[in-house]
């Protein structure tokens, strides 16, 4: 036998540690098992045993701050947690990493185990968030690309901004982090007038929620119409609310919170927005595509969903009112939403990762007692 190994920080929720999920879950076989390693506790967890049993592990070495104590600890124990899989199941193994600070320990440590193959999805690059430490997390993403055997890019822009940093890949692939349209579709349908934007996402440096509430400060002297209702939550809520309190428009923002079911608020939506920070590959975007809700994003990674026109891409260096003219625009001839293509589909994600898990170490193996043999033991390096 042989298998699949997810490592990721934590499963908050987030389209890496979505993906992540789906993956582990909808492409196990017990003759190629995918298991799912993950650090502290985060909001998928209930979700994520219910649907992998003991087939979720956990590490509670892995945060997601940086901390150079904890990070040596948790890379020697995820050694130790992929040299004994690799015991149990036989070798190849294929490890494969998500996210920024999992891709880095994760890589490494792998690296350091006979009989493993290293996959690192890159959900975007989160180097411009955090200017006082780029040097230090560019430093480190050149080192683990060092170790990985294959790096899968959600986004071509990803992979273009991989080229620039100069990372020593040794192969490259994309693969879109999908999403399953089925849920949407019963929301296409023509959009009346009406000025509600929707933002999904969480409450942190990343998505640059201070910048969505200047974009509907912005907006709304254009529009007394305006409204932005974020889904998500995080460290800068009441940040959020002092700033939508300062420029006058708190009336005008809704904060509903996490919800487990966003397509209500789809489908009360005129238009989608999303001004993050930096990007991979937004499920969020490719939701409300599938749900005929036209888009207005920031970030060279919309070109790669340049195919569908009803999503309008600013420069990053766009400011509020560059957005509100754009959302004005947007709502007042509403483009024709096309559907999602296969690739940028949860099937199609799926059915690329299987194939490239078939290339790297072969399909799933036949199981029972007639196929029992003993497992040699694969030490580490």
């Amino acid at each position: 036998m042989t298998g699949v190994i997810h490592v990721i920080t934590s499963l908050e929720r987030g389209g890496a540690q979505r993906v992540a999920l789906e993956i582990a879950a909808r492409l196990h076989d017990p003759g190629r098992p995918q298991l799912l390693v993950t650090g502290r506790p985060g909001a998928l967890d209930d979700e994520a045993r219910a649907r992998l049993g003991t087939r979720l592990l956990h590490l509670p070495q892995l945060v997601g701050p940086i901390d150079p104590l904890k990070d040596l600890a948790a890379a020697a124990a995820l050694v130790r947690l992929i040299d004994r899989q690799v015991d149990r199941l036989g070798s190849p193994v294929v490890v494969h990493t998500h996210s920024s600070k999992a891709g880095v320990i994760g890589r490494l440590a792998a690296r350091a185990v006979r009989g493993v193959i290293v996959v690192h999805t890159v959900h975007g690059f989160g180097l411009d968030t955090a200017p006082h430490h780029a040097w230090a997390l560019e430093a480190a993403e050149r080192l683990a690309a060092v170790a990985g055997d294959v790096t899968v890019f959600v986004s071509d822009a990803d992979r273009h901004r991989a080229e620039v940093l100069a990372l020593h890949i040794r192969r490259s692939v994309t693969i879109r982090a999908g999403v399953d349209p089925a849920p949407f579709m019963a929301l296409r349908r023509a959009r009346g007038a009406g000025a509600r934007a929707v933002t999904v996402g969480n409450l942190k440096a990343q998505k640059d929620p201070l910048f969505h509430v200047e974009i509907l400060a912005a907006w709304r002297r254009l529009d007394r119409r305006a409204r932005l209702v974020i889904l998500g939550d995080g460290p800068l809520r009441d940040q959020v609310m002092q700033r939508a309190r300062a420029l006058g428009v708190d009336d005008a923002l809704e904060l509903p919170g996490f919800v487990d079911d966003v397509r209500p608020y789809l489908a009360a939506a005129n238009v989608c927005l999303l001004a993050s920070a930096w990007e991979g590959l937004p499920c969020s975007v490719l939701e409300a595509t599938a749900a005929g809700l036209p888009c207005v994003v920031k970030g060279g990674w919309a070109a790669d969903i340049g195919w569908a026109k009803s999503v309008r891409a600013l420069e990053v260096a766009a400011t509020a009112d560059d957005f509100a003219a754009a959302l004005m625009a947007t709502c007042a001839t509403p483009p024709r939403v096309p559907k999602l293509r296969r690739d940028f589909t949860r099937a199609g994600m799926l059915a690329a990762l299987d194939e490239l898990y078939h290339e790297l170490i072969g399909p799933p193996r036949p199981t029972g007692p007639m196929f029992a043999r003993r497992r040699p033991s694969h030490r580490s390096r």
